[in-house]
């Protein structure tokens, strides 16, 4: 046994029980889940059912003192007991490729048996989920404390963790609990004693013990004493021994022999009506004999001379006959009742060589009395058989027909259920259709609106130059940049653009050939100074200016040529949808309160909605980026890209160098999807479950860019 599960199950709850078989039988019949423990053998049970023996075997625990350990949940033994048998891997999975919910449902509706482990790469726990046809129980273990949590939580707590889980099938052998050892008696009179005894007692007052071990037996362990117990219940009249008696057997040890080669088995007519008529006898005294077992109790009786009619009935042949009629039901049995009209001897050969004295005489004329009184009994008998075969010919007749009528109802939902699929099908076929109609009338209306809003800027910055004085003005550079923002125009739609690049159909020449970047500001640039500089010297000579004609002119081939499209991929899947570039530029977002949040970065790349694709902060200082910069950066597009998901990426630009404080924030931001993690995203901060951005340190030396984090 694992060191860890025996000392998890013994600090479950302890439970005392009875020694043996016994004490699991009780464990059984209250549907007790645990474990149990005898000396060295374990045994994991749920539901009352044993799902797992270790260290032993099932017979081990006959006579142990037993050590009994309650589950605080269903699904601790069972998927300790998988885990002690072991299984076979079938796979493994990465949380952020196959979501752990996508496998449960598979695995549940393949009706899968095993158990799910997610660990590895998990710092807060060990998490698990045991099947058992299909059928899920979860729980985990969690912190360094180990805590439980079982449940829909631990599910969900797992559902939302980041790591590699493994599908490990397993066979469960469900065993069954062995019966105590009854003693079996000495001999086969004493075995008939006590079968009367015994059933006399429970007749008058059952008990709960003796009713379970009744039930929980399958076949009697002693049919020999089973059958003295069901002949025994309710002592024969002198007319039902009569019936069976023959003048010259007067002997019960003659009745519990086998029959051998000089005394043939009785037949199966004789038998049946032998029982029958002792039955008759049997109701009609039945009162007075519960009345003489109330006044007399079984330990004080003598036990009386067994009549031949209960050798009858304990005798194999007439065991046979009462099985097989069990199982026909009443229509066999009235049939070999019709069939009996008499009760022969159980000896021929002595009947047949009897002298014909005027004693014989006298015994033949008392056989002829007897027979007639059996033959009567008989009757009596197959006309209540008839009567109830009849009830039971109708109850199966008004069965079929419920039955034929039911088929019929099946058939017809059948039916309008295939009409239904079919409809339904067409109507999912209009719904793509429909779908398609809107996607293509939405992307009409996308492109109508950029051009709106591009025609409202150009008609607004007319507005202010006609307004603006004529004469030059002087602004500060951060004036100027706050009211400049710079466009990604093309000289031709037909020649190459940057999503030929993305595609792998264009030069890096022809793209840039065919690229401008045109500015459009708030004010006349043309009457525009910035510190004494003409505006348009100015605004190519920024960082912000040289940094976005990087990221549109270079970054896409720096990309390709080191192999990090698929590392980078938000950001390289954004940067041809780049339609407009605001300097010192604001993004609004709402919260899940409706609260407005705003963050402002130096650079704010869009695309033709509006919507942030990539942000960027600028240090055109010689002073090093401090861990509380960085630590700013990141959390301002962390509030972006919860409310955003078109973020792809943020920039840190400096023209120093970062400190290691720097460095290090950044590590602890993308520690959870980022470059030193197995993900395939590169320097990738998680902010939701299928949500983040690539955080990309960048040092701007000689007027080029280099990207560091992650290093290219």
């Amino acid at each position: 046994m694992d060191s860890r599960t025996v000392e998890r199950v013994r600090s479950w709850e302890s439970v005392s029980v009875t020694d043996g078989y016994r004490g699991l039988h009780g464990l059984a019949d209250r549907e007790f889940s645990g474990a149990v423990v005898a000396d060295d053998t374990w045994l994991f049970m749920l539901n009352g059912r044993v799902v797992g023996v270790f260290e032993g075997s099932i017979e081990d625990v006959e006579d142990a003192s037993l050590d009994v350990y309650e589950a605080p949940h269903l699904s601790l033994p069972l998927l300790f007991a998988m885990q002690e048998r072991g299984g076979e891997t079938q796979a493994t999975y990465y949380t952020n490729d196959t979501p752990l919910s996508e496998t449960d449902a598979t695995l549940a509706d393949a009706g899968f048996t095993g158990y799910v482990e997610l660990s590895e790469n998990v710092l807060s726990g060990d998490y698990y989920t045991a099947y058992y046809g299909g059928r899920s129980l979860s729980a985990a273990f969690v912190g360094s404390s180990e805590e439980l949590v079982t449940g829909d939580e631990a599910f969900e707590r797992a559902d939302d963790e980041v790591g590699l889980y493994e599908v490990v099938k397993v066979d469960i052998d469900v065993t069954d609990v062995p019966e105590p050892a009854e003693p079996e008696p000495e001999d086969e009179s004493d075995v008939a004693v006590a079968g009367g005894a015994a059933d006399e007692t429970e007749t008058a007052e059952p008990t709960p013990d003796a009713a379970a071990d009744v039930d929980a037996a399958d076949e009697p362990e002693n049919p020999v004493q089973d059958a003295d117990t069901d002949d025994a219940a309710v002592e024969p009249d002198a007319s039902a021994e009569r019936a069976v008696k023959t003048p010259e057997e007067p002997t019960a040890d003659a009745t519990a022999d086998e029959p051998t080669a000089d005394e043939p088995a009785i037949s199966e007519a004789e038998a049946d009506a032998s029982a029958e008529a002792s039955a008759d006898a049997d109701a009609a005294s039945e009162p007075e004999q519960t009345a003489d077992r109330e006044r007399d109790p079984p330990a004080e009786r003598p036990s009386p001379e067994r009549p031949e009619s209960e050798g009858v009935a304990e005798s194999p042949s007439a065991r046979a006959v009462d099985d097989t009629a069990a199982e026909d039901g009443v229509f066999s049995e009235e049939a070999e009742w019709r069939e009996t009209t008499t009760v022969p001897s159980l000896d021929p050969e002595k009947a047949a060589s009897r002298p014909s004295s005027g004693a014989s005489s006298g015994a033949t004329a008392s056989q002829r009395t007897e027979r007639k009184a059996a033959q009567q009994t008989v009757a009596r008998r197959s006309q209540s058989n008839r009567q109830s075969a009849s009830a039971s010919s109708e109850q199966v007749a008004t069965l079929k027909e419920a039955v034929a009528a039911r088929e019929e109802r099946i058939e017809e939902l059948e039916s309008r259920a295939a009409d239904a699929e079919s409809e339904a099908e067409e109507l999912r076929t209009e719904v793509a259709e429909l779908r398609d109609e809107r996607d293509a009338l939405r992307n009409e209306i996308e492109e109508l609106r950029a051009d709106l809003e591009t025609a409202r800027e150009r008609a607004e910055t007319a507005n202010a130059s006609a307004t603006e004085d004529a004469a030059p003005s002087d602004r500060t550079p951060a004036e100027a940049l706050a009211g400049t923002n710079l466009f990604v125009r093309y000289g031709s739609k037909a020649d190459p653009t940057l999503d030929a690049v993305a595609n792998g159909d264009a030069s890096a020449e022809a793209v840039n050939a065919n690229l401008r970047l045109e500015h459009h500001t708030q004010f006349d640039a043309s009457e525009t100074t910035v510190n004494g500089d003409p505006f348009d010297d100015f605004l190519e000579g920024t960082a912000a200016y040289r940094f976005v004609s990087w990221v549109v002119r270079d970054l896409p081939y720096e990309l390709l040529d080191t192999g990090r499209t698929n590392g980078l991929a938000d950001v390289f899947d954004a940067l041809p949808d780049i339609d407009r570039a605001e300097l010192d530029g604001t993004i609004s977002v709402r919260d899940e309160e409706g609260e407005e949040l705003r963050s402002t970065f130096d650079v704010v790349l869009r695309d033709r909605m509006g919507n942030p694709l990539l942000v960027a902060e600028l240090n055109p200082e010689r002073d090093p980026v401090t861990g509380d910069e960085m630590t700013g950066l990141v959390e301002n597009a962390e509030v972006v890209a919860d409310a955003q998901d078109t973020l792809g990426g943020a920039f840190y630009v400096t023209a120093s160098f970062f400190e290691p404080d720097a460095l290090e924030a950044a590590k602890d931001a993308t520690d959870g999807g980022g470059f030193l993690s197995r993900s395939d995203k590169e320097s990738y901060v998680k902010v939701a479950r299928k949500s983040g951005f690539h955080l990309c340190l960048v040092e701007d030396r000689n007027e080029t860019f280099h990207v560091t984090v992650p290093e290219l």
